[in-house]
């Protein structure tokens, strides 16, 4: 299965306080398998949208296998 990822950004709010956050998540790739399922996500990661499409890109050009997501997070949130 050939995966391409995507950022996730969402909006979270508490009364009047807002702030908007974003994710990654691995789509099953529509030209081979016919849809554009979900495979893997991970929300909240960060609020620096910049730095999550440099991690978004380096997923895509090195074809991450989704099982190690959550590694490539941990070290993403470690530097």
């Amino acid at each position: 299965m050939t995966v391409i990822y995507g950022m996730i950004e969402e909006t979270y709010s508490l009364k009047r306080d807002a702030r908007t956050s974003y994710g990654i998540a691995a789509y099953a790739d529509s030209a081979q398998e016919g849809t554009a399922t979900i495979v893997a996500s991970v929300h909240d990661i960060t609020s620096d949208k910049h730095r999550l499409e440099e991690l978004v890109s380096m997923c895509n050009r090195s074809r991450l296998s989704p099982i190690h997501l959550d590694d490539v997070i941990e070290d993403f949130l470690g530097t």
